[in-house]
């Protein structure tokens, strides 16, 4: 099995959605590597006024009062709208930046997540420590998207250094899994217990926090303000709202999952619905934050028996060997992956199988062409360039697996990342592999088996007034 996959990576049925590369590993590799004239009045001054003018001009009063009424009762009404809170929407896509930032900036899924983040920086964390505050944040607010039960990978760039450091916790495998677990029964790799892999999200964060925190701030300090949103309950955003009516018929059959329901409605939580439901998430981020060693207590203590229990008891597989064996991985900066832009611009991100690769290959094709975007042509090009420079990338994407089980996995994400490959999409023998229309699978790389567009993920960027840099994806595969 797999070192890092969770247990949903096991093998595909034949007639999974086929998308994209049937090349062989070496074929990644290096080749040898606006005046008026006044009208007359309706009714002349000296014409005496008709009968009955006395009830209309009664009546229009009435009508103008009316509406007078209306105007005023809707102006307030809308201006007390304007004031009132407002849950954050999904932003529509940008080209441009939407912010300026002088010192520092943390950007999340939710707004009260990246307040949270900025007021770690303002107490004098820095991006490290931000992005751990955040996150826990996350596991609640967008609880569909990252949580304890997951995993994620950290890039941090340290601005003294100049260097990138790179933590791997993502979720691996339980020992008992086997890579035919879900042959004839696919839907069991998506939802259920079975579904589950060993978590790495609490072992990541501790070991950023202890290796890469300011020390300025407490651990509990980076887990109460997430503890105080579910202790005071917080409003049910968008996003989470659509996953869980997603979800709605599944959560009503589901007994653990009893918590997502609101009892005044009987149904799931919708937006803007207060959820203060969450006991057992709570009590569990209670534990975390005020024991001084957090690993023990979830991978190896009293927290691990429970789990363990727990997933024995509804037909799961992990267990508590599972949860004593796991550690994340620090990835040091000679084994991050790096790519040489213009302008001395150089993006870094975790090897495989992280698809960091996959993103800084598609920019490095883009690096070599020049775009005047005072042109409608030339912004029409800059579109089918990318999506041409992304199918070539995604291709290379089936082999950069697990590095400890898929050969070459490394090599191949340091061979589409350097300068010959993006020349080698660009332009081959005076003739260029992106022409001016699109083309078979197999002119990119031929066709392999992929599972379904994961969902359940989530992506924090912090930069702190010293100019630390910290990425962080994580996810639990939904």
């Amino acid at each position: 099995m797999n070192r890092r996959m969770s247990s949903k990576s096991a093998k595909m049925p034949a007639n999974e959605t086929v998308l994209g590369s049937t090349r062989r590993p070496e074929d990644y590799l290096p080749p040898e590597q606006g005046p008026h004239d006044e009208e007359e009045p309706l009714i002349p001054p000296e014409t005496p006024p008709p009968a009955g003018s006395a009830v209309c001009g009664t009546a229009m009063l009435l009508i103008v009062f009316g509406l007078l009424i209306s105007t005023v009762a809707f102006a307030s009404l809308y201006y007390h709208l304007l004031g009132a809170p407002r849950l954050p929407k999904w932003p529509k896509p940008s080209i441009s930046p939407l912010g300026k930032y002088s010192r520092a900036a943390v950007a999340a899924d939710n707004e009260l997540c990246s307040e949270i983040g900025r007021n770690t920086l303002l107490r004098g964390g820095n991006a490290v420590d931000a992005a751990i505050a955040a996150l826990f944040c996350i596991g609640v607010m967008d609880t569909h998207s990252a949580g304890l039960g997951g995993g994620h990978f950290m890039t941090i760039y340290n601005s003294s250094t100049q260097k990138c450091t790179v933590i791997d916790a993502r979720e691996v495998a339980p020992k008992a899994a086997t890579e035919t677990m879900y042959e004839g029964r696919w839907n069991e790799s998506r939802t259920g217990w079975r579904a589950v892999a060993v978590p790495g999200e609490l072992h990541g964060l501790w070991t950023e926090f202890e290796k890469y925190g300011s020390r300025k701030i407490s651990w509990k300090s980076l887990v109460q303000p997430t503890i105080d949103l579910l202790e005071e309950g917080f409003p049910t955003s968008h996003a989470l709202a659509e996953a869980l009516e997603g979800k709605a018929q599944y959560i009503a059959g589901e007994s653990t999952m009893g918590e997502f329901i609101n009892p005044k409605t009987g149904k799931v939580y919708r937006t803007g619905e207060q959820i203060k439901t969450r006991k057992s998430l709570l009590n569990t981020l209670r534990r975390l934050a005020n024991t001084s060693n957090p690993l023990q207590e979830f991978y190896e203590g009293e927290m691990a028996r429970e789990m363990a229990s727990e997933f024995k008891r509804f037909g799961g597989i992990l267990t508590e060997a599972d949860f004593a064996s796991y550690r994340s991985l620090v990835i040091s900066s000679s084994d991050v992956i790096y790519t040489s832009l213009k302008n001395d611009r150089v993006i870094c991100g975790p090897p495989p199988p992280s698809g960091s690769a996959v993103a800084q290959a598609i920019l490095n094709v883009m690096d070599g062409y020049k775009y005047n975007m005072k042109k409608f042509k030339d912004v029409s090009l800059l579109y089918h360039h990318f999506i041409e420079s992304s199918k070539f990338a995604y291709a290379a994407r089936s082999w950069l697996g697990d590095p400890a089980f898929v050969h070459n996995a490394t090599n191949i994400a340091r061979n589409i990342t350097t300068k010959k490959w993006a020349e080698w999409v660009r332009h081959v023998e005076a003739k260029s592999l992106i022409t001016d229309e699109t083309h078979p699978d197999e002119y990119y790389g031929g066709s392999f088996l992929a599972p379904p567009q994961d969902h359940g993920t989530t992506h924090i960027s912090v930069v702190d007034s010293h100019g630390n840099a910290v990425s962080v994806t994580s996810t639990i595969n939904l």
